[in-house]
């Protein structure tokens, strides 16, 4: 780790460089006896920090790591999430690597402690918890092997386990990531009161539920509509899996639900308003349960867009209805066609990007199409707007 990085100079000229192409400044001389690559592996990470990892951003004395440890690390939003969920005052997180979470977690915890294999990554975060003054004690080594050794117990332990191993490039089951937690569930029970584990948003709910052991609580994560990762919470003391669909950095509300209830999708036609759900409601598929709690009725079985004649909070994006009419493509580009819209499509057998073609249509922020279906009256088009 290279001390001189440090010095305000390179961190003022960095700064100074913030928004240029990293490509290109790597190619550049500099003013410094520093390796280009070193100054661009800063860059980068001043790069990446300054919209997902402000806690870093913000203090000048923080090292960063390659741009591959920047990209597989949580951004500070589900960090701090996973922060909240378990109270405790002890917790240890077996696959370290950048350490945001610990970070996160060393706000709730009294003891946090970080492991990680690599030791070059294990010096760079080491060095930036000390300059946050976060009092996280960190350790290089493999977290399976310090929890077997180690004499203490926790309220909570964390593993990310790794998504990207020599059997496959993006894993889908439990068995793909490494280490494979299946088989170390009951030295985790032994020194762990509570296991957390996040994995991969690709990860099938009812494939994990099926290879992991006392699953309380299941958390879908998405950050502005996009589903980041899964969290798996395990305790003996467990009788029933509660599933929280969250949508970070927006308004929207949680969503929550226990496993396996089976409300009844409620179907209605087409009322004053209509309503999508988020990315974390879609991989939940928890459309019944969706239905019974907000009180909205879905327009078609597989089209999941729901409606209601009042304006609810919604968790989702809300919309106020205009018209809606029959597919029949003459009429549509007679009435809509090179208008500015955006496009939206459900059970509907043409592609946004085809719709575009075909009806010459521009973007809009608020005008709203959506090319879908109707129960018992089959494809339509719904003009709203987005409220």
């Amino acid at each position: 780790m290279n001390h001189q990085l440090l010095q305000p100079q390179v961190r003022a000229y960095l700064l100074q460089h913030l928004h240029e192409n990293a490509a290109v400044f790597l190619l550049r001389s500099h003013p410094f006896q520093i390796d280009n690559k070193e100054l661009a592996q800063q860059l980068i990470g001043l790069q990446k920090a300054h919209y997902k990892f402000p806690v870093l951003f913000e203090n000048d004395q923080v090292i960063y790591p390659p741009k591959v440890n920047l990209e597989q690390t949580s951004s500070w939003e589900t960090a701090v999430y996973k922060g909240s969920i378990i109270k405790g005052d002890s917790m240890i997180d077996l696959t370290g690597g950048m350490g945001i979470d610990d970070i996160a977690f060393a706000k709730a915890y009294s003891t946090t402690i970080h492991i990680e294999l690599d030791p070059t990554l294990q010096q760079i975060a080491n060095h930036n918890f000390k300059a946050l003054n976060s009092g996280i004690e960190s350790h290089q080594g493999n977290g399976i092997s310090f929890l077997t050794s180690t004499e203490e117990t926790f309220d909570l332990i964390y593993l990310d386990p790794s998504r990207k191993t020599a059997a496959t490039n993006k894993a889908v089951l439990l068995a793909d990531y490494e280490p494979d937690v299946t088989k170390y569930q009951d030295l985790l029970f032994e020194k762990g009161a509570t296991i957390m584990m996040k994995t991969s948003p690709m990860l099938d709910i009812t494939a994990g539920m099926r290879q992991l052991a006392h699953v309380s609580q299941i958390h879908i994560v998405a950050v502005k509509n996009e589903v980041k990762e899964l969290l798996w919470i395990l305790n003996r003391n467990s009788t029933q899996t509660q599933v929280t669909a969250v949508n970070l950095a927006t308004d929207q509300p949680d969503f929550k639900y226990t496993l396996d209830q089976d409300a009844p999708i409620q179907m209605a036609e087409l009322q004053k308003y209509l309503y999508e759900p988020n990315a974390a409601i879609m991989k939940s598929q928890a459309f019944g349960e969706l239905s019974a709690q907000f009180q909205v009725s879905k327009i078609d079985q597989d089209a999941h867009l729901f409606t209601h004649d009042e304006i609810i909070k919604f968790p989702g994006r809300s919309f106020e209805v205009l018209s809606v009419q029959d597919y029949k493509p003459k009429a549509i580009k007679r009435q809509f066609g090179k208008g500015a819209h955006a496009v939206v499509t459900r059970n509907f057998r043409e592609s946004v990007k085809k719709i575009r073609t075909i009806f010459n249509f521009t973007e809009h922020e608020t005008n709203y199409l959506f090319f879908t279906s109707i129960a018992g009256r089959g494809p339509v088009v719904i003009e709203a707007i987005k409220i």
